[in-house]
């Protein structure tokens, strides 16, 4: 407080309650101008996997808290967490938890955390600590799943099979209900025992009627809905690490060499639309799973639009911006600090809108420094989060650049709420004592700090490259912890906060 009161000359503001502190009064922030998002015709409408939607956005259109009198609420049941919330349209949470080995799907609600119901899924073979994946790197089992228009969990398992699970309706004490299942067990690389492929990603295709799927060992596969029959085409000396996010022209996958859009050919095959390579730096960086891009596919705009990764370069990882239609590389951004840069989770991004909800061929990228030696269940990231943006000029060629970068620093999934203009966190102080946890909540448009909010002491708060996740109904964060699910949650309006 001293620094931001007497050095930066900002005005003065005590904290509300003993574990909150707001740096910037409440009508700070505002929500963003932004050219909405395609709804997918075949997935739920308000947070449907683990980046939010099809596009792999990460942003949300309704508001997250703003810091108003929040409140904290925890959900545990020992060593385990939640790798992806959904939300159903009734509002509730669709999650599957997992303990390192058993993963189960459940129902809770989104105020109270109480579990209604509950659905086992496989668990890991009993020799997985052979396969020298720990638990908190492992991202197969449904830990990546989606919700789709009829509320149904489309869920990948430890059996590389594809379950189709119904949720319960709202009002009735029936439990999940198995629809489908697409055994693909048969269509994974096959790997020297005890080593597995893994069916890590599932999502619909645009137009229906197909499930794209990518797995771990490198390869891409559609599987016919009506006929089970499925298609594959493998990269040969690549693997994929990271989700993909599919748009209305294709399947786009990063590997660890390259950037992808995959498309149908004539026959309905699976065929390569182009490939970008991409700077996959010598080795991982530290505290990263593998070598290559760290992110996720993001798309932004329509067709005429971009797609955004970072890569592994060193001394600096740089936001790479590609275009859509062609996957020519448009814009390469060096962020971080030189030596201590690399990101490890998705980026978030949105196009921004004129007044009448026009895109302005503006784009804005919000990338999360992960760089650190880390050792569970302790983090040490570097800090850092950047906003990039990208401007289209009239001969159609982009001019980028840093627009702000701020010191917090966390190495979970962040998020952004378009619909509060603000970008929430989640992390630890640096006590060698009582490690305190955080939500964070830094302002799209400036860079600046607005608020922070203590949840809890010790590793039962611990979120270990954890997710974040915003309620659609508004004015709700989560995170997923090592514990369980934490919960932060405004209880008062505007006209009740000073």
């Amino acid at each position: 407080m001293l620094w931001r009161t007497k050095i930066r000359g900002e005005p003065a503001i005590e904290p509300q309650l003993g574990d909150f502190t707001r740096y910037h009064p409440a009508g700070y922030s505002a929500p963003v101008p932004h050219v909405p998002l395609p709804l997918h015709p075949f997935m739920a409408r308000g947070g449907n996997n683990m980046h939010n939607d099809a596009y792999i956005s990460d942003a949300y259109e309704a508001p997250g808290p703003l810091g108003l009198n929040p409140r904290i609420r925890s959900r545990t049941q020992g060593f385990g967490g939640y790798g992806t919330l959904a939300f159903d349209r009734s509002g509730r949470i669709v999650a599957v938890y997992s303990n390192g080995r058993g993963f189960q799907l459940e129902l809770m609600d989104p105020d109270t955390l109480e579990e209604s119901a509950s659905f086992d899924l496989p668990a890991r073979p009993w020799y997985f600590p052979l396969q020298g994946i720990l638990p908190w790197e492992y991202i197969g089992a449904g830990m990546y799943f989606y919700l789709d228009e009829r509320d149904r969990a489309v869920v990948p398992t430890a059996e590389n099979v594809i379950e189709v699970i119904q949720t319960p309706r709202p009002g009735t004490d029936a439990g999940f209900q198995r629809v489908r299942r697409y055994d693909l067990s048969a269509h994974v690389v096959p790997l020297s025992w005890p080593q597995l492929d893994s069916v890590a990603w599932v999502l619909p295709e645009w137009q229906g009627g197909a499930l794209w799927y990518a797995t771990t060992a490198g390869l891409v596969g559609l599987v016919d809905e009506a006929s089970g029959a499925v298609r594959t085409l493998r990269l040969e000396g690549e693997i994929i690490e990271n989700s993909f996010a599919v748009g209305e022209e294709g399947v786009f996958i990063v590997s660890d060499r390259a950037l992808y859009r995959f498309v149908r050919d004539a026959a309905g095959e699976i065929a390569v639309g182009w490939r970008s390579e991409y700077d996959r730096g010598p080795a991982p960086k530290p505290g990263h799973i593998t070598r290559g891009s760290g992110t996720s596919v993001t798309l932004m705009g329509g067709r005429d639009g971009l797609v955004a990764i970072t890569d592994n370069a060193e001394p600096q990882v740089h936001v790479q911006l590609y275009r859509r239609s062609d996957g020519e590389r448009v814009c390469s951004v060096p962020v971080f600090a030189a030596g201590r840069s690399g990101t490890d989770i998705s980026v978030a991004a949105f196009e921004h809108a004129d007044a009448g909800g026009a895109g302005r061929g503006k784009y804005s990228v919000i990338a999360e420094n992960n760089w650190g030696h880390h050792s569970f269940p302790r983090s040490r990231p570097e800090p850092g989060l950047i906003r990039v943006d990208a401007r289209r000029r009239a001969d159609a060629g982009y001019d980028c650049g840093v627009v702000w970068s701020s010191n917090e620093k966390s190495i979970g999934v962040f998020k952004l709420s378009l619909g509060s203009g603000l970008v929430y966190m989640y992390g630890h102080d640096d006590s060698p004592l009582a490690t305190g946890w955080y939500f964070t909540a830094v302002d799209v448009r400036s860079g600046e700090t607005v608020y922070r909010k203590h949840t809890g002491f010790g590793h039962g708060y611990n979120n270990w490259a954890g997710v974040l996740f915003l309620h659609p109904g508004g004015g709700v964060a989560y995170t997923t912890t090592i514990f369980g699910l934490v919960e932060m949650r405004d209880v008062a309006t505007a006209m009740e906060v000073p």
